[in-house]
């Protein structure tokens, strides 16, 4: 039975006269009504009976495309090369089915989605965190992780968050959210996508920067380097041979130490080693240490957010140390790298000539959303 109707549709298919690929289209949104069939959306965009074949034997959650009723809708965007990309079905009484296809597997998900013009939205709402709110809603693992990796550089997602928070995606048919919106109740952050040249898609603020910092090259003024990131070197207090995994630098007790770039204070602490020592985390894969600190910054304790050249402390020669000096180390995913040759991330901002139609479309997407 089920072949009987694969060739009824393979020969509707033939009398549908397909879009040509020269005429650039690549959304198609279709509403159902009476007498309609899922597979009519889905020959008239040009895809084959094969990838329809495909698509239905995939998952049972695709048999609900078969089920369909008078005011649902379908969204169908296929890519550069009229290729399928997405299929969004919006049921009139559930939420919307996503299934995307990278070109060899089905995934599907379900979010609450609602249409904004010819946006949609995604809303998490905090109940526990974000990883398992957005989880919850239907947001991708890869659309989380990119969203903990730009909201970290300014607020502790393990900390910050509270009950009734909220994180709005706004979406244009893509994989990703052209729009990133974290509204509490003491700020709004807002990041917003822009594709570069090379085609290279990050997320900036309205005014047109990352929201992450260049790092400055070392965090204090100094006289000269002691001693240099290696994996063998003797220690001169312990009298043995082991690894220095940080930079040194020389410098008068009491000389001011400031952040490379904005970050969290993870931990301020006094240790036997590193005496007293000052831990920041920038987003979510960038640690930097400072030990041997002769005393802190007025003021500074664990959660504390700093802003780049910030004052969080002065050099010292507290813990295991033989003058004062600053031990530097930076850490990227737990992982310590040799300050003085790893590439950090730089800042990057919307080119002049696109600030107004990226400007423009921001404004957009926060009136859509009621956000001021």
């Amino acid at each position: 039975m089920y072949k009987s109707f694969l060739i009824t549709l393979l020969s509707f298919c033939v009398f549908l006269s397909a879009p040509s690929a020269a005429s650039g289209t690549h959304d198609y949104s279709f509403k159902v009504s009476r007498g309609d069939a899922f597979y009519k959306f889905f020959f008239s965009t040009g895809l084959s009976g094969k990838l329809l074949k495909k698509l239905m034997a995939s998952d049972e959650r695709a048999q609900k495309l078969n089920n369909i009723y008078p005011g649902d809708k379908f969204r169908i965007t296929l890519n550069d090369n009229h290729e399928l990309d997405q299929i969004i079905y919006s049921p009139a009484n559930d939420n919307p089915l996503f299934i995307t296809y990278d070109g060899q597997s089905f995934n599907y998900g379900k979010a609450n989605i609602q249409p904004i013009g010819k946006l949609s939205q995604t809303i998490i709402t905090i109940q526990k965190s974000l990883n398992y709110d957005a989880k919850k809603a239907g947001v991708a693992a890869e659309v989380t992780k990119m969203m903990v990796d730009n909201f970290s550089w300014e607020m502790d997602l393990s900390r910050d968050l509270r009950k009734g928070d909220k994180f709005m995606l706004s979406w244009n048919g893509g994989k990703t959210p052209i729009a990133m919106i974290y509204v509490g109740s003491r700020k709004t952050i807002a990041l917003f996508s822009y594709k570069n040249t090379l085609g290279q898609n990050k997320y900036f603020t309205s005014k047109g920067a990352t929201i992450n910092d260049t790092f400055a090259f070392a965090p204090t003024k100094y006289n000269r380097i002691s001693s240099g990131f290696t994996k063998r070197r003797f220690h001169p207090t312990l009298k043995i041979y082991r690894s220095h995994r940080g930079t040194d630098f020389a410098a008068p007790s009491g000389t001011p130490v400031y952040a490379p770039a904005k970050g969290i204070v993870k931990y301020r602490a006094t240790l036997s080693g590193y005496g007293n020592v000052i831990y920041l985390k920038h987003g979510s894969n960038y640690l930097t240490v400072y030990a041997h600190l002769s005393k802190f910054a007025a003021g500074l304790k664990s959660g504390k957010k700093v802003k780049k050249g910030e004052l969080i402390g002065y050099v010292g020669t507290t813990g295991q140390s033989t003058g004062p000096h600053l031990h530097y180390e930076i850490r990227v995913n737990g992982i310590h790298q040799d300050p003085e040759k790893i590439k950090l991330p730089k800042q990057s901002f919307v080119p002049t000539s696109a600030m107004p139609e990226f400007q423009k479309r921001a404004r957009q997407i926060l009136q859509n959303l009621n956000i001021k």
